[in-house]
């Protein structure tokens, strides 16, 4: 815990005063926020939980939601050196990718530490979109002597996630009929209640889904008729916190919360862990997404020595004993109550009593029915059923609680199927 520090739930006004600032689709999520929980991401407060977050999940799992992910930065990056600029940053080849065409990539400093991570747009040939956690500064310094502009369209637009089995139904009734499927990581242009809206096979669940980019000002009408039309199918909305849990399961990181930031940028998690929890992509699991054989890019070298050392952490699911991280104690049926939210700092992880490295976003996973998290293990404690300790912090109390490695994902990805 000495190693985080929390900042305040709400944004700052001009005037100093402290103000609620919701998204495009506010008028509308506000109404269905039969708990009055909201959650601080960034710039804006979105839903907490709805009605109740297991709920919401497992429509999530099984039938469908629909959540606000609107705070996630938003930039363009346009001129005749974007190609140029965007492939200096990125260590996939940026060049292979087309048109309404989407790479998920990290991008690094040049110690090889990852800046950001997020998805990369190509709109046009020489207009690109990256959504991610926020990054302008750092964007922006790299565009310097070039013939390109980076816009922040983050307030332009909101995100509606669409999310689970039947997604797909609820686009096309949404639709009337008029969306075809688009392959994963593609991009699209739908006509919903009269507005254009455009379409992301994406999605940060591990289902099969989509983001809606909607216009700030179509919010509410469009928010309104995916909600209609997604009635046949069981719909529910989903909070901030059934979508963080629906990640974890699918053993999907978040910066801030699984790893800091090497940017000069403040982060848009509630929550600032120290430098020391900086990663490269290798630490992350991310190696599947550096090219080494393309030409020079930002952090290439450094990249280059970690590949060929295997200097790294690695990433690995934990299974952890929660009756002894929970003390038995806050038990909803099976379920202990009182370990459902996803920790947002990291726990330190021991080997045969040496630390090795450090567990995060911890929590109870309804649908797996077990206590999980990351970890970030170095040697041969990343090995698939190492025992492991962690230590833990039960309400101020230190405890050794155990845990053994597994596979990641937790669950199967379904979001790349059909």
């Amino acid at each position: 815990m000495d190693d985080v520090k929390f900042t305040t739930g709400l944004t700052t006004a001009a005037d100093t005063r402290v103000a609620f600032r919701g998204t495009p689709f506010v008028e509308r999520t506000a109404l269905l926020n039969q708990n009055a929980l909201w959650m601080r991401w960034d710039r804006n407060m979105v839903v907490d939980t709805y009605s109740d977050v297991a709920e919401e999940l497992m429509a999530i799992r099984n039938r469908v939601a629909m959540g606000d992910m609107s705070p996630l930065s938003k930039y363009v990056i346009a001129g005749s050196d974007a190609e140029r600029l965007m492939d200096s940053l990125i260590p996939r080849d940026i060049t292979r990718l087309k048109v309404g065409q989407i790479y998920y990539a990290p991008w690094c400093d040049e110690k090889g530490d990852v800046v950001g991570d997020g998805l990369v747009l190509r709109m046009d040939e020489t207009t690109f979109r990256v959504s991610a956690d926020p990054g302008f500064i750092w964007w922006k310094s790299h565009a310097e002597g070039l013939d390109v502009t980076v816009t922040d369209i983050t307030d332009d637009y909101g995100i509606l996630t669409l999310q689970g089995p039947r997604s797909r139904d609820v686009l096309r009734a949404a639709t009337g009929n008029a969306f075809d499927e688009l392959p994963f990581s593609r991009l699209g242009e739908v006509t919903i209640a009269g507005r254009q809206v455009e379409v992301l096979r994406q999605g940060f669940t591990g289902e099969h889904g989509y983001e809606l980019w909607v216009k700030a000002a179509d919010g509410t009408v469009v928010w309104e008729a995916v909600e209609a039309a997604g009635a046949p199918f069981g719909i529910l909305p989903a909070g901030a916190w059934a979508l963080d849990l629906a990640r974890l399961e699918a053993g999907l990181l978040i910066v801030g919360y699984d790893y800091t930031s090497a940017g000069p940028d403040h982060g848009g998690a509630g929550v600032r862990a120290a430098s020391k929890f900086r990663a490269s992509p290798y630490d992350l699991g991310l190696d599947r997404l550096i090219d080494l054989r393309k030409t020079d890019f930002v952090g290439k070298a450094a990249l280059q020595r970690i590949s060929a050392t295997g200097d790294h952490r690695k990433i690995v699911g934990l299974d952890i004993d929660w009756v002894r991280a929970g003390d038995g104690e806050g038990l909803k049926g099976s379920a202990p109550d009182n370990l459902r939210r996803v920790l947002w700092y990291p726990v330190p992880v021991l080997h045969n009593g040496d630390e090795v490295g450090h567990a995060s976003s911890v929590a109870w996973a309804p649908t797996l029915g077990k206590l999980v998290g990351f970890g970030h293990l170095c040697g041969t404690a990343a090995e698939i059923g190492t025992q492991l300790t962690l230590r833990w912090n039960r309400d101020g109390e230190i405890v050794d609680v155990n845990a053994r490695v597994v596979e990641l994902p937790f669950l199967s990805l379904k979001r790349a199927e059909g």
